[in-house]
């Protein structure tokens, strides 16, 4: 959504990667040019849905064609042997899925900490700019993303993880600091971490949306 600024690179990024995979790109209706960039590259399939992030990875997962989905934010960048890096994390016994760890291209020791914080396997240090992925056939047995408006990401773990084992891979994906950047790094981790709490005391997501911009 509006993802004119980061796209192409992101893109581009996915193409110098090795392996077999296809690209798509689930747009929910942008009033920038982030269509028009996904056209410039004649090989990734672009779609169209409703507005909202659960919505649009659903979506794009039902026209993926592979065994494996892989769900990548727009300003995400993923490591050169991520193929390898999840063919050999699924090969491993009980395991359906995972992610990869966390680093912002913003210095600061806080988000640092963070950064360290995400090699755990845990609900609690697991997000959508993790790059999460996971097997299709179980994405399709438990139904895909819940069509809420917020912490789409957590809730689909919950679910994901009493099916098999999701594991963090050692290698990191990079992502923007451009909340940080925008509220102030204090502030914006504050909020998620205020956040993700009361998500887990069964504060409903609609609720926790309007506390929470995807871009700052």
């Amino acid at each position: 959504m509006n993802e004119a600024s980061f796209l192409e690179k992101t893109i581009g990024n996915c193409l110098k990667l090795q392996g077999n995979f296809e690209i798509i790109v689930v747009d929910g209706g942008s009033g920038d040019n982030t269509v028009g960039i996904a056209r410039s590259f004649s090989i990734v399939k672009i779609f169209t849905s409703k507005k909202g992030r659960a919505s649009q990875l659903n979506f794009g997962a039902k026209e993926a064609e592979g065994e494996v989905l892989l769900f990548l934010h727009a300003d995400t960048f993923l490591p050169e042997n991520t193929y390898s890096l999840i063919t050999e994390q699924l090969e491993k016994s009980k395991h359906i899925g995972g992610s990869f760890r966390l680093r912002i291209d913003k210095l600061h020791p806080l988000l640092n900490l963070y950064s360290w914080c995400s090699r755990f396997s845990l609900e609690f240090f697991t997000y959508g700019d993790h790059a999460i992925f996971v097997k299709q056939e179980i994405f399709k047995s438990i139904g895909g993303f819940k069509t809420i408006s917020f912490m789409e990401d957590i809730e689909i773990q919950r679910r994901l993880r009493k099916r098999g084992k999701f594991k963090k891979v050692k290698d990191y994906v990079l992502t923007s600091g451009r909340r940080f950047e925008k509220n102030g790094t204090f502030k914006q981790l504050a909020l998620d971490v205020f956040l993700v709490c009361l998500y887990n005391l069964s504060i409903h997501p609609n609720h926790l949306k309007r506390f929470y911009s995807d871009h700052g």
